[in-house]
């Protein structure tokens, strides 16, 4: 079975970043925080042995934030990974928002 690499750009860790900063502050939840953030990263870890296996998105608007092959999973309902397969070993973390902003 492949296992790819996880990399992560500028962009999703300041996503990562501002959502623990919502929850925690915005909403006054530091341990739900902690735990959908430490949640949200498992998600993001467990790509390493199947993001192959996810089509790329043919969304226009996934394909304007991150490029052409940009693929999608979701967590919880709510938030969408955004990610790059590189030369065929590297899972590039391009964006992680809010999936309500994709049309």
């Amino acid at each position: 079975m492949k296992t790819y690499t996880i990399a992560f750009s500028t962009e999703s860790k300041l996503d990562i970043a501002k959502l623990h900063h919502y929850i925690s502050h915005g909403l006054h939840a530091p341990e739900t925080a902690a735990r959908y953030i430490d949640g949200l990263r498992n998600a993001i870890q467990r790509l390493a042995s199947y993001a192959g296996s996810i089509a790329v998105s043919q969304n226009a608007d996934i394909q304007y934030l991150c490029g052409q092959g940009a693929r999608r999973i979701n967590y919880k309902k709510r938030m969408a990974i955004l990610y790059m397969i590189y030369d065929d070993d590297f899972v590039y973390i391009k964006r992680v928002i809010p999936g309500s902003l994709i049309r």
